[in-house]
């Protein structure tokens, strides 16, 4: 598998994205999904592009070997989640859960 489609595999298991899921934020066709997978076609800038803004990360991330870099905003909830208590977070990790359930309606 090309390099490119191994980052986009580990990010799709880092959002809990399959990729149906990747072809529908994107609106990359589903088959062009499918060659980066089965039979190693290599994914565009273009579209590394549209799968960065559905994921809501830069190219730099994209591109930085598996190593995620938090962006300001991460960091900043990060800093908070460490200071919480086990309540605090069970109460957001519920709240996350539910925001899916209706985003998923």
């Amino acid at each position: 598998m090309d390099k490119a489609a191994n980052r986009i595999q580990t990010l799709l298991d880092l959002k809990g994205w399959s990729h149906y899921e990747l072809s529908k934020q994107t609106g990359i066709v589903i088959n062009t999904i499918y060659d980066w997978f089965k039979i190693g076609a290599v994914p565009t800038l273009h579209n590394i592009v549209k799968i960065c803004e559905a994921m809501n990360i830069t190219l730099e991330q994209f591109f930085c070997d598996g190593e995620y870099r938090y962006t300001n905003e991460e960091n900043e909830i990060l800093k908070d989640w460490f200071s919480m208590t086990d309540l605090e977070k069970s109460t957001i990790m519920n709240l996350i859960e539910t925001f899916k359930i209706l985003k998923n309606g």
